[in-house]
């Protein structure tokens, strides 16, 4: 005889029978997820994909900064854009108030404008303006929980890999555009930011129509409202209460590390994302071998995601931190020696392909160790906190950005024209303690049950 069940959990049940997605809907929704996903991938790493043509433009060719003198200026201005991140973290704290949805919505627009700005700037200023607006909406990544709370929890890393794919084909498109644009003479960068513009009006279209809210979040919302009809007080989501809150709950160990490492390996982020291109200038690989490079390399980001996937839901998300922190320190060491010697080499294509795989892996590798980091965070964390968890965790982050941008800044006037070595000093130690401190200080969460955390 089955044994009776609690008052919350048939509640709970009943709330979950009465809300349900069509298949149709769940297509159109991995559309819409997978396209977001696109506009997100494209305005974070296209920008990085120009740099040196962009650097050219508004530093160099005005005889402003030399290219190492650029590069340390705009790492120096990062700090300013800190202040628009912590600004992105306190608005994406808003999504446990409001729900996820107009928060994905207001993100879509944002990165859109973002990009329409630096399409039209004239100078570095205005650029540097529409780079501060797409990244406060960057920094809100809208499309991780929406995958995270929409997808069954024996399949959540490997339908969140496929949406990232998703966004790299969409990414592949700036090697076809540069190859016409940025060439010999005449490097115009800027039709490589239109097709963002594109995706985003579309994105922004299909979400205002279509998109519904998360199935976790509506539970947590009947719940609240079943909560306050039976006399209970309404609880205030506020990045106070909630820190206080999350200390008392079984799962607060684990929040805490998840908080606490980022804050050590996030050095790299900003490094293993936007100089990949300004590294194949340094080292005199041609503009049209550089567009051969990031199409593969874009390619091997794709791999290392689909691989992440598959690591992550049969084998573990530690098992998964592990392997790409290891794959970093690997791979990006290959990768320098295999640009360096790529221009002066009789085997420059076979150096170049080894070089492009290395690259795409390796970007690849970091970002899916920030993105099981933030799924065990969900992992861990109840629906009604899960946003404001996120934002602060965001703000710890900051605590360790400025020494971060200093040491950078450091080490590119320590190696002149040298940017991997930057990335090889840096990158290493950061992979290092994801490495040890994923098997000294988490523990699993494959296969848990978000809508069943509690708190």
């Amino acid at each position: 005889m089955e044994a009776p069940k609690n008052p919350e959990t048939q509640t709970k049940e009943g709330i979950t029978s009465k809300i349900h997605h069509n298949k149709g809907y769940v297509v159109l929704l991995i559309v819409i997820l997978g396209l977001g996903h696109v506009l997100d991938e494209y305005s974070s790493l296209a920008p990085g994909m120009i740099k040196s043509s962009m650097i050219d433009e508004f530093f160099v060719s005005i005889g402003w900064k030399t290219q190492d003198e650029a590069l340390q200026f705009m790492n120096l201005l990062g700090m300013t854009a800190m202040l628009v991140m912590i600004a992105a973290t306190l608005f994406k704290s808003l999504q446990d108030r409001f729900g996820r949805r107009i928060i994905f919505i207001i993100s879509a627009i944002g990165m859109t404008l973002g990009m329409v700005t630096m399409i039209i700037s004239g100078g570095y200023w205005v650029y540097f303006g529409g780079f501060l607006i797409s990244s406060f909406f960057i920094f809100n990544d809208m499309q991780y929980i929406y995958i995270q709370e929409e997808t069954p929890a024996r399949k959540r890393a490997q339908y969140f890999s496929y949406a990232k794919i998703l966004g790299l084909l969409g990414l592949l498109i700036v090697p076809l555009v540069r190859s016409f644009t940025v060439v010999e003479g005449s490097e115009n960068w800027r039709p490589v930011l239109y097709p963002p513009v594109i995706i985003g009006v579309i994105v922004i279209l299909l979400s205002v129509f279509f998109l519904k809210e998360t199935r976790a979040f509506q539970i947590m919302k009947q719940e609240r409202e079943a909560n306050i009809k039976e006399g209970g007080k309404e609880e205030k989501i506020t990045l106070k209460n909630t820190f206080k809150a999350i200390q008392k709950i079984p799962t607060w160990d684990q929040i805490k590390w998840l908080t606490i490492l980022p804050m050590f390996y996030m050095v790299f982020a900003m490094l293993n994302q936007g100089y990949s291109e300004i590294f194949m200038d340094q080292t005199g690989v041609s503009l049209s071998d550089r567009n051969i490079v990031l199409a593969i390399s874009t390619v091997f980001v794709g791999v290392a995601y689909l691989v992440n996937g598959l690591i992550t839901d049969k084998i573990g998300r530690k098992a998964s931190m592990v392997a790409n922190a290891s794959s970093v320190i690997v791979l990006v060491v290959v990768e320098y020696f295999a640009m360096w010697a790529a221009p002066t080499s009789n085997a420059k294509l076979l150096l170049l392909v080894i070089a492009a795989i290395s690259q795409g892996y390796r970007i690849g590798a970091f970002w899916n160790i920030t993105d099981v980091q933030r799924m065990m965070m969900f992992e861990n964390t109840p629906t009604k906190y899960r946003g404001t968890v996120q934002a602060l965790a965001g703000i710890a982050l900051f605590a360790t950005m400025i020494p971060s941008i200093l040491l950078t800044n450091v080490l590119i006037g320590v190696f002149p024209g040298n940017i991997q070595m930057v990335l090889i000093v840096l990158g290493i130690p950061a992979s290092l303690v994801a490495i040890f401190g994923t098997i000294f200080k988490l523990k699993e969460t494959v296969q848990v049950d978000i809508t069943a955390i509690k708190g």
